[in-house]
């Protein structure tokens, strides 16, 4: 288990090093991510490396016996190449120029931006490939956050073109798969087909859009994988990652592919940032982790945890003692083995001089270097138990890079649409985390995996599958012969209506899976985030966002609307049907947090799976370590909480051992 932060040597003297060191040290530090936007001082001209401050730094380092992983630093780049290259920045769906100043401008279309990377990097890694403080790479910084991934410049547009003719070899093809006769949009000649960009008021074909989103994620995962290479090359045996960050969805990029060809994800940890006033509840922030845990099933790293108030403009929620603590622990429990807290000390100047790191903008010791220093004393044991250790659970939510794109552009419902900030559309991660909360709040370790994972699904007893819109024939066939065998299924609304090129199906809703969830839907409504009353026995629920009206033809109804606004009051809601040896149940509504909780008990009684509600603020895990076993349990909340025997503190939490 490792525990470090993020350290700019460049933004101290170099008297402040040694000190600095030493007090990451003493604190149970023992690693530092360097360089992430250092390319303007390792190349202050072109082709001329200067790499005496990392050589100095790293060297400082290695006599503390701590250990360097390095940044690529491409995700700025000086003014200089902006200079001499201004077509390797990208412009914004309003036409915006992402000039120099600011971060991730870079046009990964761009030609002379992917020549200027492989210099810098191949410079790195041939000076800083085998140093002994060394142990890693993260490439590039959060790539494709703050709309990054999204870009409709001129070589952007022209690169679309080549992408285009490459999938679909002719206009005929083209123009028949994107249902071109509508509106008669019928292209003629490959430069016509623009970007679609901002619009006055319909529209772009949504089959367009989708390619549009599908060539952005292959730019940018191609761009990753590029420095991959040269990053093996050079500095062979040193694992390779990048770093996520919230939300899961926020990006058009197929992240699963990304991490393909590397060796371990890594995610930056904010259950808060800027002026929001309460954190994220605990279950959207442990369904980001295992999201993070899930794209390649095994342990991932914390790269930026939480340690102090962030923010770039404005500041918000002051978190109280123990709760950065209990987001630590939180995370080790789902999985993390390296946590690497941002950052050590808070930046006197610059864009995040707002951004508080463990110390603030001085070198005295603050509460928060205590707090942390006195849990990673008490959970490293435990922490080094289970680090190598894989997270078990028999019950998974799947996701999907397709229908989250799909949603960004053909929300379906204003409840499916959340844009806190103007780069971000979120209302498919809001759902996803809403699902998972269900099982989450009761307690029973649940798995988050792309759908596409070359994965054998008959290790879980229950898997859960929300707008699952636009469907691959190969993953619903899949799913058929998870049900047959024994599997319970938890179908959502809109399911199984829209193949690949947005087509949509013939069938009635659930289209493909009508035949498994022993439903039809003739009619529906999109409420928007008005609630809508529903009964599944004795139990009140709620549902909003989008309600269908089910029909079933071989199903039975476990729930109802019961709103007397409604005219469909009486109707059926959510359904279960028997496939083969297992159970679809098909839920034609979002159902609030609360009810889902409700839904899940009668599920997880049904597949034969323990579960437990301690509250709405409690979460347990169960984890597998080398020596012991362990049952977790944390307190999200500021008050005191019994948790069966136990009482727990505000923002406090008990580690279980049992004996194997």
């Amino acid at each position: 288990m490792i525990f470090g932060a993020c350290y700019y040597p460049e933004q101290w003297n170099p008297k402040d090093w040694d000190e600095d060191l030493k007090m990451m040290k003493e604190m149970g530090l023992s690693s530092v991510r360097l360089a992430e936007f250092a390319w303007g001082i390792m190349e202050p001209k072109e082709g001329k490396f200067d790499f005496s401050l990392f050589d100095a730094i790293l060297e400082k380092i290695q006599k503390q016996g701590m250990t360097a992983i390095l940044g690529t630093p491409t995700a700025t780049f000086p003014p200089w190449l902006y200079q001499k290259f201004p077509e390797i920045v990208q412009i914004s769906k309003e036409g915006i120029i992402r000039g120099i100043g600011t971060r991730r401008q870079a046009c990964f279309s761009s030609p002379a931006y992917k020549k200027a990377t492989e210099r810098i990097v191949t410079a790195m890694a041939k000076h800083f490939g085998n140093h002994p403080a060394v142990v890693g790479w993260q490439i590039d910084n959060e790539p494709g956050h703050e709309g990054s991934d999204v870009d409709y410049s001129p070589l952007a547009e022209k690169n679309f073109r080549i992408w285009l003719k490459t999938k679909y070899k002719t206009l005929d093809s083209l123009n028949k798969r994107w249902g071109n006769v509508f509106w008669g949009v019928i292209y003629s000649d490959w430069n016509q087909i623009p970007l679609p960009g901002a619009h006055v008021a319909s529209n772009f074909n949504p089959a367009m859009i989708q390619d549009y989103y599908r060539f952005q994620s292959d730019e940018l995962v191609s761009y990753i994988h590029f420095q991959a290479e040269i990053l093996r090359k050079y500095s062979k045996g040193k694992p390779l990652t990048t770093n996520l960050y919230p939300s899961p969805f926020l990006p058009v990029t197929d992240m699963y592919e990304m991490f393909k060809k590397l060796d371990y994800v890594s995610w930056d940890n904010y259950p808060v940032w800027g002026n929001q006033q309460e954190p994220y509840p605990h279950p959207l922030v442990t369904a980001t982790q295992q999201y993070s845990r899930g794209l390649k099933d095994k342990p991932y790293t914390v790269m930026e945890q939480f340690s102090g108030v962030q923010g770039h403009d404005t500041l918000g929620y002051l978190p109280p003692p123990g709760q950065i603590g209990l987001w630590l622990t939180q995370a080790i429990v789902n999985g993390a083995n390296q946590i690497y807290f941002f950052r050590y000390r808070t930046a006197r100047f610059g864009q995040e001089q707002l951004c508080y790191g463990i110390l603030d903008h001085g070198k005295r010791k603050t509460s928060k270097y205590f707090e942390l220093k006195k849990t990673i004393e008490e959970i490293k044991e435990f922490a080094e138990d289970i680090a190598a250790s894989p997270y078990p659970a028999k019950v998974a939510i799947l996701h999907d890079i397709e229908n989250s794109r799909n949603y960004k552009h053909q929300p379906l419902s204003d409840g499916l649409k959340f844009s806190p900030v103007p780069f971000a559309q979120v209302g498919y991660d809001i759902e996803l985390a809403t699902w998972f909360a269900g099982t989450n709040v009761l307690n029973v370790n649940t798995h988050s995996l792309p759908i596409q994972r070359e994965q054998d699904w008959s290790n879980y007893k229950v898997l859960t599958l929300p707008l699952y819109t636009m469907f691959g024939p190969e993953i619903v066939e899949k799913l058929k012969a998870y049900v047959q065998e024994g599997g319970t299924l938890v179908l959502g609304y809109r399911s199984g209506i829209k193949d690949k090129d947005h087509w949509m199906v013939e069938e009635p809703v659930p289209g493909v899976f009508s035949e498994m969830a022993g439903v039809e839907v003739f009619q529906f409504e999109a409420p928007a985030t008005d609630k809508v009353g529903i009964k599944m026995g004795i139990w009140p629920l709620k549902g909003s966002k989008f309600c269908e009206i089910l029909e079933p033809t071989s199903a039975k109804v476990i729930a109802r609307y019961r709103d007397k606004k409604k005219f469909y009051s009486g109707k059926p809601a959510i359904t279960v049907n028997s496939f083969g040896k297992g159970k679809v149940y098909y839920v034609g509504t979002s159902l609030t947090p609360e009810s889902f909780v409700l839904l899940y008990r009668k599920i997880l009684k049904g597949a034969g799976i323990p579960f437990g509600f301690l509250g709405a603020t409690i979460e347990r895990h169960f984890r597998e370590g080398k020596k012991y076993n362990y049952e977790i349990t944390m307190n999200h909340s500021n008050q005191y909480k019994l948790a069966g025997f136990s009482v727990l503190k505000p923002f406090g939490y008990q580690i279980k051992r049992i004996q194997k």
